[in-house]
């Protein structure tokens, strides 16, 4: 079973990404569990018609001898859809819904359940630890971000970079991002190159089309809406490309710092060499270049001797496993708990060869 988890801004389009994403993959065959991790509980609404589900720590007041069919609403579609819930604003901590849910889940032995797919639709810029509950062992595996060429967009998706590097030891690793664009005809290089220096592949970019906009207002998935249409088969490569991901072994994000983010957001995320000469530069914007540039190369520089370092943990390890000193599984162990983003896949045997 595949377990992917959609992180972003409010308001990015998480929802409308991951209900377009379960549709899909529902009509491709796959057998899918939705769960809305969002206090509003509205994740799944467009995949029942509009209907509102009543949330599960709403609906389930004890734990023991729950069953899946007492928290598993279908869709028409065939996708099994649960709201996890929440208190309302202002009141309690939100987090604590999904933990309560995922407890729920445990006592009905909903997964793996014959799933082919799971799929989380989480909060993603709020700073609660309970939202991260998805990124736990056994529940996430690949987690997209959802963002858009707005700043906060790209701010919010490079603070759920650094998420997936705290939980990395959670086996769950970043596929990507997807950009839903908010104009069609934004310039796309400064989003490849955030991309890149975080350490996330570009996914697919989801073009702003009416027939989004027309199916919300129906309260359907634009796959059920119009599933004939160029923005249907976009989520469809979307889901089977997301499906093919092989992310064992997927290297750790690298999310920039605040300063660098922001330093760098001011050139577009470019290389001092990609950027265009300003027709009339004022000494403070000189400044701000050579600033940039001089952190962009810092950033690339600590990488590269952090991947220099590893090179040469690795051979002592190596050393130190054929002369006897240390077993090859605590030495891999070491290794992967000093160095998380290097030596992530590594196995033990490979210090025995």
């Amino acid at each position: 079973m595949q377990r992917l988890v959609i992180f972003g801004k409010g308001g990015i389009g998480k929802s409308t990404l991951a209900t377009g994403l379960s549709a899909s993959l529902a009509a491709a065959g796959h057998r899918v569990l939705h769960v809305g991790c969002d206090p509003k509980h509205d994740s799944t609404a467009a995949l029942l018609g509009g209907r509102m589900i009543e949330p599960v720590i709403d609906r389930i007041e004890r734990v023991k001898g729950v069953t899946a069919e007492d928290i598993v609403t279908r869709s028409h579609l065939g996708v099994d859809c649960v709201e996890a819930g929440g208190p309302g604003a202002g009141v309690g901590c939100g987090g604590r819904g999904i933990t309560r849910m995922l407890e729920i889940f445990r006592e009905a032995q909903l997964l793996p359940g014959g799933y082919d797919v799971t799929l989380y639709d989480v909060l993603g810029d709020v700073v609660c630890g309970g939202f991260a509950a998805p990124l736990r062992k056994g529940v996430g595996e690949k987690v997209i971000i959802v963002a858009s060429e707005e700043l906060m967009a790209l701010y919010a998706a490079n603070n759920i970079a650094k998420a997936v590097v705290h939980y990395a030891t959670n086996e769950i690793a970043l596929a990507g991002i997807v950009f839903n664009l908010k104009h069609n005809e934004t310039d796309r290089a400064p989003l490849r190159r955030f991309a890149s220096l975080i350490n996330a592949r570009v996914l697919g970019y989801v073009p702003r089309d009416p027939l989004v906009r027309e199916a919300e207002y129906r309260r359907k998935t634009v796959v059920e809406h119009a599933p004939a249409s160029s923005i249907a088969r976009r989520f469809a490569e979307l889901a089977r490309h997301i499906l093919e991901l092989d992310v064992r072994g997927q290297p750790l994000p690298t999310p920039l710092s605040e300063q660098e983010f922001y330093e760098l957001a001011r050139q577009r995320f470019a290389r001092a060499d990609e950027r265009a000469p300003a027709p009339t530069p004022a000494p403070a914007s000189d400044d701000a270049t050579v600033d940039a540039t001089r952190l962009l190369a810092r950033v690339h520089a600590r990488a590269e001797a952090r991947r220099s370092s590893y090179l040469e943990e690795l051979s002592a390890g190596t050393r130190a496993v054929r002369l006897g000193l240390v077993t090859a599984e605590e030495a891999a162990r070491r290794l992967r708990a000093g160095y998380p983003t290097e030596a992530r896949a590594l196995r033990a045997e490979e210090l025995l060869a």
